[in-house]
């Protein structure tokens, strides 16, 4: 999953899903593989602690990649938007039916006096 996402990631294809995903598998492998706090050697310690910090800083840049929509609107946005102009699309079409319902009952209504 990681090479996966880190590919996809590079080529940017899906970048906030592949962020996201790498973001997922990074937390459980960094608190499994660099328990600093349980290492006796100091020498390890200090290892373990840098590989630690290091991999939470990765994962600080992954949540930002995450959530950086590169200058495009979110879902979110994109959603209320949409059915905003959905709501301003029906107003209008109800207006123009109401406009045209009056001259078109009166002109059935005349043609209803001819006989036609």
């Amino acid at each position: 999953m990681q090479v996966v996402g880190g590919v996809l990631l590079g080529l940017g294809r899906c970048p906030r899903l592949s962020a996201l995903a790498l973001a997922a598998t990074l937390v459980p492998t960094t608190l499994a593989a660099h328990r600093f706090w349980e290492a006796e050697d100091p020498s390890d310690r200090a290892q373990q602690r840098i590989h630690f910090f290091k991999n939470m800083s990765m994962l600080g840049g992954l949540l930002i990649a995450a959530d950086d929509t590169g200058s495009a609107p979110s879902l979110l946005w994109r959603g209320r938007h949409a059915a905003r102009d959905l709501r301003h699309d029906a107003r209008l079409v109800r207006r123009s039916v109401r406009a045209t319902a009056g001259p078109a009952a009166a002109a059935g209504g005349v043609r209803a006096k001819l006989g036609v």
